[in-house]
């Protein structure tokens, strides 16, 4: 009995400093901290509105394009009615010619401010969600380390980088980090 007191005060006293320990990690969503990050929605928001705004203005190029070739479908339909009852269709083919020149100019202009409305998008794109992320990897390093040091934390691990964890020897500081990030300290 004797032995068996000994042998438990001596687990007791090897596993206190291992739960001791329990918390001595931390953890973080980088994807959440970048999603629900207020400056994010507004940088996302006004990438919407830029990609709205090239919608429309190709919807109205579209629309052009698709009345010039309404136009030269029914002038053809008409030359060719012409042709069928043997009357002159000069004037006719004259227009068509013109319509058919416009009609590919127009087209080409679509096709091209479709392609540099792409190329600009994905470049605004590329330079506000750059810049963003990375005034916000500046100011999430100084978070973190604050919220673990108020936990006495000796490490924090992304979430993603991390195969497994026991979710009580790890303290997720996620939700902590976006509320200091958006203002709520």
């Amino acid at each position: 009995m004797r032995n068996v007191a000994k042998f438990l005060m001596v687990a007791g006293l090897i596993a206190c400093p291992m739960m001791a320990s329990a918390l001595d990690f931390g953890v973080i969503d980088a994807a959440q901290v970048f999603n629900k990050y207020n400056e994010t929605q507004k940088t996302k928001s006004m990438l919407e509105s830029k990609k709205a705004s090239l919608q429309n203005d190709l919807e109205k190029k579209k629309a052009e394009v698709k009345k010039l070739d309404d136009e030269y479908v029914k002038l053809a339909k008409e030359t060719q009615d012409l042709r069928d009852k043997k009357k002159d269709v000069s004037a006719n083919e004259k227009k068509l010619t013109e319509l058919r020149k416009t009609l590919a100019t127009k087209q080409g202009e679509l096709q091209k401010f479709f392609e540099t409305s792409q190329k600009d998008l994905y470049a605004l794109e590329e330079k506000e969600m750059g810049a963003l992320s990375k005034n916000l990897d500046a100011k999430v390093d100084g978070v973190i380390e604050k919220i673990a040091k108020n936990y006495k934390l000796k490490a924090v691990f992304e979430k993603r980088s991390v195969y497994w964890q026991d979710p009580a020897a790890c303290k997720d500081i996620t939700d902590e980090v976006i509320k200091s990030l958006n203002g709520g300290k």
